[in-house]
């Protein structure tokens, strides 16, 4: 029969099981109160509903470009093998010149997005873009009103009212004439209708005006202007934006586009221009020269009667010829030489540089090193780059590099210009030979040699440098963009925000989740006793059972109801006593708890009442002398009791009163004496439970709770068995704790714990009494003595 209260393994109490939360338990919270679960389902739906009814549309615009490698054009490359358009091209800097806030911030100016017309709605502005019939113009020498929003009145078609809305009357609502000035300060425009469209699409609907700086628009775009090589390796540039306006999205990638392309051909553009200036100067300088030595000969042909030189002048001519020819092309190179030197130690951006390949000059490293530059100033360009702004930290950084290539092309120079000095020393050898042979020849001769050489040497320059003016003609003429159209614009993926399952799916989930946190919350932060589960993590002493809620005023439930659920619960309880008091013919009961309004005395009442009515004599004793209330549960006095007994010298006999419950008597606390626990210290109280052996089978004393005062600890020495109660959701666990030391340490013995008032049952709550009960205990230790009835129990205020 003991086996049904097994011996529990000790633990420390306030261990990590007796923490731990009652999934159980939540659980059966959440269904018992269902409602709530449905109303936070309701609430999270209807938010998930608002959002996807009247959030923003949020659509992917994306449009596909490829960039070529930059070639030769075909056509210069067979006919003249000219690399003018073959420009340094570096790749890992498309990515950020077509995001740069130049490149996009011509594009807003171009599409006037600084404007946007907005349509009001009951709950919702959306914007109108390229719906209205009217356009926003601005007025010479003033700049646009940033500062304010406009709301837009349509009266009639050639009037109008504006207003700004919530600014304190700073733009009271005036009319205006479609066309007419409007000055707000130092700012205005013009609204004007826009010819062959109707007014009438306007009409009855309200609308807002907004002004955009058009850098706030640059950084915005650019923030959310997304471009990417489509993958390792390929040359095709995927770019997106996201954005609510589809079509305005749309307008803006494919002006982007165009512009980076405008871009493309300006960069390529922009060489064979400074090359063809170039040439020009250095074609008008011959040409003078040239002029000269076209007179200076005729002059001389005029003069002489020869007109012809003798065939050993004339093979010394040719040979001087063919060596003048190689010269010109050094004369050249020199030329730009001296042009680039002065050029470096001139400018501080360097946004005129002339390629060398423009003179015919293909020197690998010298082209490659100019070509970076050329690079570098179109990016500084593009990037607003200028003398101004060399503080900012990334021009420092572009400047820092230009001075690099500045010293690495003066040292090519340097070494180009010695290795030339030794070819043209070379070719000037050869010619003053040659000019010796021509000693032998008359001075006639001579003279006519010397001027058609010079005349010679300048045509030769001019007509290289006339055929090098046809190929930048001919390379600017046929250079188109490297940038080409893939996909263009268009949305993709239909609409990303909002989501409409996903919303609803967070709806639902919220609505779960929040009752069931709140749930988790009231059982994380619940420091009560809900059910023997709960006691079993913190204690070891055995559980003796448990008494259900009752319904009734009295407290006499099982006299008055015997066939009840409560009776029932009492009659389970004097079982269960007798498996721990079975060897005693005589037995006393101590009936005690932590704090007050636990349910000591009712529970004393009705366990002496089922002792009771199993034909025992029972004698109830109220051990709690500083608050006497049984007696009143009966109908009896307390003009004399227990605390007369032991102070003033009253028999035994005089102190008992009979109830009206067979078998069942009762000694009253007694008047109230003023040093309790010291009586109860005395030999009197053992003298007088071996007086009440004689005559009864069972004693249960009712005591006052062992946290507040010492009484039962003083008596629980005469109890065979202590019930200690624990009240469901009322006791604190903490109590629980101090309940267990006392166990350990043996201050209490014989001890077992009944859970009282089991009002909740179901999972999570252990013990499964449906019973439904309340007790009452209107002491008034601590927080006891303020309790009033209510509902046939007692409760604390």
């Amino acid at each position: 029969m003991q086996e049904e209260f097994p011996k529990f393994q000790d633990k420390q109490p306030g261990s990590r099981s007796e923490e731990s939360i009652d999934l159980k338990r939540v659980l059966f919270r959440a269904l018992r109160y269902w409602y709530l679960v449905v109303a936070s389902l309701a609430i999270g739906l209807t938010i998930a509903y608002m959002i996807n009814r009247y959030a923003d549309r949020i659509y992917r615009i994306e449009a596909s470009i490829i960039i070529r490698e930059s070639k030769e054009n075909a056509e210069a490359k067979v006919l003249y093998n000219n690399p003018l358009i073959d420009l340094y091209r570096n790749f890992y800097n498309e990515l950020y010149i077509i995001k740069s806030y130049p490149l996009v911030q011509s594009v807003i100016e171009n599409l006037d997005f600084n404007v946007s017309w907005y349509r009001e709605g009951q709950l919702k502005t959306t914007e109108a873009y390229h719906q209205m019939p009217l356009t926003i113009d601005s007025i010479p020498g003033l700049e646009l009103p940033y500062q304010f929003n406009f709301e837009f009145k349509y009266l009639d078609d050639n009037s109008f009212s504006l207003l700004v809305p919530n600014e304190g009357g700073a733009f009271p609502e005036q009319i205006f004439k479609y066309g007419e000035t409007i000055i707000i300060e130092n700012s205005g425009f013009s609204i004007h209708k826009i010819e062959n469209k109707d007014l009438a699409s306007i009409r009855g609907d309200k609308f807002l005006i907004r002004f955009f700086r058009t850098e706030q628009l640059t950084s915005s775009y650019v923030g959310k202007l997304n471009a990417a090589w489509a993958e390792e390796g390929s040359s095709v540039v995927n770019l997106s934006l996201q954005g609510t306006t589809t079509a305005k999205e749309v307008d803006f990638l494919n002006a982007l586009i165009e512009r980076f392309q405008e871009y493309d051909l300006e960069k390529k553009n922009l060489a064979a221009s400074r090359s063809l200036t170039f040439i020009e100067e250095q074609l008008d300088i011959i040409a003078d020269s040239l002029h000269g030595f076209e007179e200076a000969l005729e002059r001389f042909k005029q003069a002489n009667v020869m007109t012809d030189l003798s065939s050993e002048a004339l093979r010394v001519y040719q040979q001087i010829e063919l060596l003048e020819t190689q010269k010109t092309e050094f004369r050249l190179k020199e030329k730009y030489y001296d042009y680039l030197n002065k050029y470096l130690g001139e400018k501080a951006w360097y946004d005129q540089v002339i390629l060398p390949s423009a003179v015919g000059l293909n020197d690998p490293m010298l082209t490659a090193l100019v070509g970076q530059l050329a690079e570098i100033q179109m990016e500084a360009k593009l990037l607003g780059g200028n003398r101004e702004n060399l503080d900012n930290p990334f021009f420092k950084e572009m400047s820092r590099r230009i001075e690099t290539i500045r010293k690495d092309i003066e040292e090519s120079l340097r070494n180009l210009r010695e290795t030339d000095a030794i070819r043209v020393a070379s070719i000037d050898r050869e010619i003053k030979s040659r000019e010796k042979d021509l000693s032998t020849i008359p001075a006639a001769e001579r003279r006519l040699v010397t001027l058609r050489r010079n005349y010679t040497f300048s045509e030769n320059l001019y007509n290289y440098l006339m055929e090098k003016r046809a190929e930048v003609g001919i390379s600017r003429a046929s250079t188109t963009s490297d940038i080409i159209v893939v996909n263009p614009p268009r949305v993709s993926g239909g609409l990303i925000k909002p989501n409409p399952k996903q919303n609803y799916l967070f709806g639902l989930s919220f609505g779960l989740i929040i009752p069931v946190l709140l749930f988790l919350l009231i059982e994380f932060f619940n420091n009560k006793v809900q059910s023997r589960e709960d006691i079993e993590k913190i204690t070891n002493i055995p559980f003796i059972g448990g008494i259900g809620h009752k319904k009734a005023d009295s407290n006499l439930i099982v006299f008055e109801k015997p066939k009840s659920a409560v009776a029932e619960s009492f009659r389970s309880l004097r079982s269960n006593l007798n498996f721990f008091t079975e060897n005693k013919d005589k037995k006393v009961f101590l009936v005690t708890s932590s704090i007050s309004a636990e349910g000591k005395s009712f529970t004393s009442i009705n366990l002496s009442t089922v002792l009771s009515m199993s034909g025992k004599k029972v004698l109830l004793i109220g051990g709690d002398m500083r608050r006497p209330k049984l007696y009143g549960d009966f109908g009896l006095h307390n003009d004399f009791g227990l605390s007369n007994y032991l102070s003033s010298g009253m028999n035994f006999k005089e102190i008992v009163q009979e109830t009206a419950i067979p078998n069942l008597s009762i000694i009253s606390g007694g008047p109230i004496p003023p040093n309790p626990s010291e009586l109860l210290m005395t030999n009197k109280m053992e003298r007088l439970l071996e007086e009440a052996k004689k005559e009864f089978d069972f004693i249960v004393i009712d005591t006052p709770p062992v946290a507040l005062v010492t009484d039962a600890f003083v008596l629980s020495k005469f109890a065979d068995h202590t019930v200690f109660l624990v009240r469901q959701s009322f006791t604190p666990k903490g109590v629980l704790r101090t309940i267990h030391e006392f166990y350990q340490n043996g201050r209490i013995k014989n001890l077992s714990i009944l859970l009282n008032d089991i009002h909740k049952s179901g999972p999570g709550y252990g013990y499964g009494y449906a019973y439904g009960y309340g007790y009452g205990y209107g002491y008034g230790y601590g927080y006891g003595y303020g309790s009033k009835k209510k509902g046939g129990g007692y409760y604390e205020e």
